[in-house]
């Protein structure tokens, strides 16, 4: 699982080897619980000051691990130099179908890093029948992720409140990687958070080996 998204220490993870490591010694018999303590001050004044940097959101994604079949020479196949079908379900903002498309495919489009394609609702015929990217908001009643690729209706909530996105990367009606994404303050089409919602979504639905290499977390 990895996690995207500005969210001030909200998904931080823990790894206590690494923190550990990190920490000085302070001398022989001192308990790592001490060190722990000593240290707490400086993470709460260094994790406050990169919130402030980075400017905190109030969306956050989290991806679920990619099923064994997914490959980056897939989603080059997929999706390389054509087309590729967007499906979006619910409304959150009460807009007109195609102006709710307006505001969403912008901020999909260039996250599928080292593949150059137009991520659309209108697909021309270039695009691969067989895959597609869902994006569903406010799905009314409990879905898996990878239930997202089937064809058809997805029941959703009606406009207003937070916003909880569900996606997935599809071949037929299988899922190759999924996410969910949440905003828990939209206001309106243009938040740049929501903006920033959608583009880590789409990220995180094309993962890069590089990003696989370097994610360190025990359940990545």
């Amino acid at each position: 699982m990895t996690v995207a998204g500005t969210a001030c220490w909200d998904g931080l993870p823990y790894d206590h080897s690494r923190l550990m490591a990190a920490l000085p010694i302070s001398g022989a018999g001192t308990s790592t619980d001490d060190l722990i303590m000593r240290m707490l001050p400086s993470f709460a004044a260094l994790l406050m000051s990169a919130c402030g940097l980075a400017a905190c959101t109030n969306e956050r994604v989290v991806a679920s691990e990619p099923t064994p079949a997914y490959t980056r020479s897939e989603v080059a196949y997929a999706a390389g130099n054509r087309d590729l079908r967007v499906v979006l379900h619910g409304n959150p903002f009460g807009l007109p179908p195609d102006r709710f498309a307006e505001a969403v495919l912008p901020h999909m489009q260039d996250r599928v890093l080292g593949v150059k394609t137009n991520l659309t609702t209108t697909p021309n015929d270039t695009a691969r029948r067989d895959y597609k990217v869902v994006l569903a908001f406010n799905v009314a009643e409990t879905m898996l992720n990878s239930a997202l690729c089937t064809e058809g209706p997805i029941p959703t909530a009606p406009p207003g409140g937070p916003i909880v996105v569900q996606g997935a990367f599809c071949r037929s009606g299988g899922a190759l990687t999924s996410a969910t994404g949440w905003l828990d303050r939209p206001q309106g089409p243009d938040d740049p958070d929501f903006r920033n919602l959608i583009s880590d979504m789409t990220l995180s639905l094309f993962p890069t080996q590089r990003a696989e290499l370097f994610c360190g977390l025990p359940n990545c």
